[in-house]
């Protein structure tokens, strides 16, 4: 029997590619990033490869790039259907006071949406006849504009906006739509990156892993259609919230 496909969209080393572990053992995988198929060893998945299928991702023409993967995955897997969408690509990172950014910094996080909107447009028809679960990656900026945050907020916001129409319009159609609020830094190479020498000292208890951020999807899926959630947050035991 062929296996049901989980499209990841955002499919980099960290959060994406602990999703992609995560949900290996029960579905084939199509991913996607600006870096891949190139840097899919990278991700150590430690997956076969008739299970796994690696697109690189344009951000200038994002539409085509989604449509694109799942014609390849329906040409390596005729048979099996889209049981799993996971938007998981992250808003630029542009924080600062608002009167130093640019509309150009505000327009490139609102693109972020724009991606999902697409992404969305992409998997639902191919979840359409049997169901499926569409998850979004957001973030706290999502839910409270803070200080500093004015070029990058509107985007997450919108992205939240989209998933709550999407569950209201397809939930009765069997598809789970699900925005996943996470609060707080990831324990990633790139977040290390950004804290630069502030990452050394990081306290135990003060980050999110990806393993147990692709833990709490992998329960969103599995949830009976009894009790579906639509939004949920994340956060490691000592962040000030």
């Amino acid at each position: 029997m062929s296996p049901p496909l989980a499209v990841i969209f955002g499919a980099g080393p960290g959060t994406g590619a602990a999703i992609a572990r995560a949900l290996a053992p029960t579905h084939a995988l199509v991913l996607l990033s600006r870096s891949l198929p190139g840097s899919l060893a990278k991700l150590e998945l430690k997956v076969p490869d008739d299970r796994v299928l690696a697109a690189t991702f344009d951000a200038k023409n994002s539409a085509a790039s989604f449509k694109s993967a799942l014609e390849q995955a329906r040409a390596k897997w005729p048979e099996s259907t889209v049981d799993v969408g996971v938007c998981n690509a992250s808003v630029g990172f542009a924080p600062g006071p608002f009167l130093e950014r640019s509309t150009d910094d505000l327009r490139g996080n609102l693109e972020a949406c724009a991606q999902a909107w697409d992404f969305s447009q992409a998997v639902i028809p191919a979840m359409l006849p049997a169901g499926g679960t569409l998850i979004f990656t957001g973030a706290t900026m999502a839910v409270r504009g803070g200080a500093n945050f004015s070029a990058m907020a509107p985007g997450a916001f919108a992205r939240r906006a989209l998933a709550q129409s999407l569950a209201r319009e397809f939930g009765p159609q069997g598809i789970h739509v699900c925005h996943v609020v996470v609060d707080g830094l990831i324990d990633t190479a790139r977040v290390k990156g950004i804290m630069g020498d502030k990452a050394a000292t990081v306290e135990e208890g003060t980050r999110l892993e990806p393993d147990g951020i692709a833990q709490v999807y992998v329960d969103i899926v599995n949830q009976p259609r009894s009790t579906w959630t639509q939004e949920l947050d994340v956060r490691p035991m000592k962040e000030k919230w």
